[in-house]
């Protein structure tokens, strides 16, 4: 077979270890903002969840109580 397997995708995309740096707030925000970011970043997860599978998610597939390891790459 000549294709990759997901680890290695992973380590050509983004190194080994991995070039990914996260950085938290240093200042507290306030509710609102914390709001905000919780809205937009489940956004962005739904969104990534959408590129991967080829379709819209489910909610359980995003609340992660639906196993999408199979239908990773399959449309």
């Amino acid at each position: 077979m000549g294709g990759r397997n997901i680890k290695d995708n992973f380590k050509r995309r983004f190194g080994d270890p991995a070039l990914i740096k996260i950085e938290y707030a240093k200042d507290k925000m306030s509710p609102s903002e914390d709001a905000y970011r919780s809205e937009q970043i489940s956004k962005a997860y739904a969104g990534v969840l959408k590129g991967v599978l080829g379709r819209k998610p489910t909610q359980d597939e995003i609340l992660g109580e639906k196993d999408i390891s199979k239908k990773i790459g399959k449309k």
